[in-house]
């Protein structure tokens, strides 16, 4: 056979090849789509240094601050008692010509009720001075009255003060300092009875008053709250109606006293004993809220700002 007669073999594609350029099938793509499923949010930022202090309880530089902080104006707010309890036969001596006035002139009442309406702003204080004075000035009835009316006027008054003035100031203070936050965050789950309790606390009234307008707890609940805690009120009421000279000496007077205020030492311990679990109790669920916050601020694209302890 000659070279011409032998046909030039055709050669055939093989078969992965068949086609080029080769189509991909629709099936394998919805396929691979489906196992393959990219995350769409990103995982939740790590605790930061306070926060990871706070959940086990260790004790930071900032917070030896704050509860030195918060002893000094305790001891601040409580002086006047302790130096009345101290030297009151000196001091209703001096004042007795003054305290007589106030008892014996016509609507001479409504000073120390202005006086409460202004110490109900932080940081002002003076509450108890003015209670213990009302207490030797009048009749223990009508002291009473004028405390718990200038009470509440002030503590209102404060309540509408803050929550329309410093709700912002509120919410940056929250996100910067951690014991403030997880406080706001145990009255904004606790409801009423939280808020009637930090009234009975050692948390001085009218800085609880500042939160629970901040943090938007309602008004008649906040009003219910300061009402039922007058009595913590007639407490230095009392004590400074058994400093009058017609009392001094009457025993069941001074009893009635040191029982009044030994109860409310123990009412205001358990209540802060109280809050003090309650706080501990909800770390986890308010460092965790805190992370899903800066996770949140993440995906809006904005910059994370506050302190990382």
């Amino acid at each position: 056979m000659s070279a011409r007669s032998q046909k030039t073999p055709t050669i055939q594609p093989y078969e992965v090849y068949a086609e080029y350029p080769p189509k991909a099938d629709s099936r394998i793509v919805e396929l691979v789509l489906e196992v393959y499923d990219p995350p769409s949010i990103p995982r939740t930022p790590s605790p930061t240094r306070s926060e990871q202090k706070l959940l086990t309880g260790q004790s930071n530089r900032q917070t030896i601050k704050e509860n030195i902080r918060y002893l000094a104006i305790l001891l601040l707010a409580l002086s006047p008692v302790i130096v009345i309890l101290l030297l009151h036969t000196q001091i209703v001596d001096a004042l007795h010509p003054e305290l007589d006035w106030l008892n014996n002139t016509k609507y001479a009442f409504l000073i120390p009720a202005a006086l409460l309406i202004i110490v109900s702003f932080p940081p002002l204080f003076g509450h108890e001075l003015i209670n213990i004075l009302c207490g030797v000035a009048f009749s223990f009835p009508r002291a009473f009255g004028i405390i718990a009316v200038g009470s509440l006027l002030g503590e209102i008054a404060n309540y509408f003060t803050f929550k329309y003035a410093c709700t912002a100031r509120g919410v940056k203070m929250e996100a910067k300092d951690i014991s403030y936050g997880l406080l706001a965050h145990v009255v904004r789950r606790g409801g009423f009875w939280i808020v009637l309790l930090i009234r009975y606390s050692a948390i001085p009234a009218h800085y609880a008053t500042t939160i629970f307008s901040t943090v938007n707890v309602p008004f008649w609940s906040f009003l219910l709250a300061a009402i039922l805690s007058l009595p913590k009120q007639m407490v230095t009421v009392y004590i400074g109606y058994s400093l009058k000279p017609s009392q001094t000496d009457n025993d069941t007077s001074n009893i009635v006293s040191k029982v009044i205020l030994g109860l409310t030492v123990v009412i205001t311990l358990v209540a802060l004993w109280f809050i003090n679990r309650k706080m501990k109790a909800a770390r986890d669920d308010y460092v965790y809220s805190r992370r899903k916050g800066r996770q949140g601020r993440v995906e809006g694209g904005r910059v994370i700002t506050g302190s990382d302890g």
